[in-house]
């Protein structure tokens, strides 16, 4: 359960794909980006644009202003997030399902004052 809690801390971590595969090859450029799209994806979430939904990924709040670059954003954190996830669920045997709904417990009871998060079928502003 510790590794479990460990891999999905680090899906808070890392935002994106790029970040986690790239951090190899270039890391001080991609500590800029990975500065760069956290504070987007704060901004996002401040501003009631995305919140966090059951299945641990993140998706666009309904009647948010929405644009190709928010959209963008949104597939980037939750392809980041997959990663996490399906490595986590490999390693402990665990349906990918189980590991995305663990997830998610954490970001609820992370989400900030103003934020959003989706549940029982409605966008929910804590």
């Amino acid at each position: 359960m510790k590794t479990l809690t460990l891999c999905l801390t680090a899906a808070t971590l890392f935002t994106t794909s790029s970040i986690a595969l790239a951090q190899q090859h270039a890391p001080q450029q991609m500590q800029q980006q990975h500065n760069i799209i956290k504070h987007t994806k704060e901004s996002a979430q401040q501003y009631g644009l995305i919140g966090e939904m059951p299945n641990g990924l993140v998706g666009a709040v309904t009647g948010a202003y929405k644009d190709a670059y928010l959209e963008q954003l949104i597939m980037s954190i939750n392809k980041g997030r997959m990663i996490v996830y399906k490595a986590a669920a490999k390693k402990k045997r665990l349906p990918i399902e189980y590991v995305q709904a663990k997830a998610a417990d954490q970001f609820y009871k992370a989400v900030g004052p103003g934020h959003y998060y989706y549940k029982d079928g409605v966008w929910r502003k804590k």
